[in-house]
């Protein structure tokens, strides 16, 4: 059986289930053991394997629910909780972004695919006088600065003085 993760794949947990007794290399999720059981380079930081005994009075519905952070009634708890040996769960950024063709090993088989549906609230318009704002229809000069001002203040200072020394040549004169 061969499954594909698309490229576009997001949030979306792959659960497969074997009853067989899984090599070392498997359980810790080198290449090689990933390689063996999908045939496919999966990264292994997004792919879990449960040995459910190990899980305890917890069942694996409630594993994938409070671990992944899965709505309750995403789960598919009947035919998860009856996964007996090891479980596998396959998250979809272990594919790294690639279109990924899964090809399970023998033994192996896909039990569901957890897909969370979105949650896109419209937003609520802002009903307030301060929500419409205010469009000025022609652009405004910027405030002059101190340096400006400055200059303007020397500049008719000179001039003042200019006709001051002017006045007092001629009455001089």
């Amino acid at each position: 059986m061969t499954l594909t993760i698309p490229a576009d794949d997001y949030g979306q947990i792959r659960v497969f289930a074997t009853d067989a007794d899984l090599p070392g290399d498997v359980i810790e999720k080198t290449p090689r053991g990933l390689e063996y059981l999908f045939e496919a380079d999966l990264n292994p930081d997004f792919v879990d394997i449960v040995r459910i005994k190990d899980l305890g009075d917890m069942t694996l519905s409630a594993y994938i629910a409070e671990g992944y952070d899965m709505a309750p009634d995403l789960v598919d708890k009947a035919s998860v909780n009856g996964i007996t040996g090891h479980a596998i769960l396959v998250l979809s950024r272990a594919s790294g972004g690639i279109e990924t063709t899964l090809t399970l090993a023998d033994g192996l088989r896909h039990v569901t695919t957890y897909i969370p549906t979105a949650k896109i609230v419209a937003p609520e318009p802002l009903t307030s006088d301060a929500a419409a704002g205010t469009l000025n229809p022609k652009p405004t000069k910027p405030p002059k600065s101190n340096a400006r001002m400055s200059g303007m203040v020397a500049m008719y200072a000179l001039l003042a003085m200019f006709a001051l020394v002017g006045l007092m040549i001629w009455v001089g004169g």
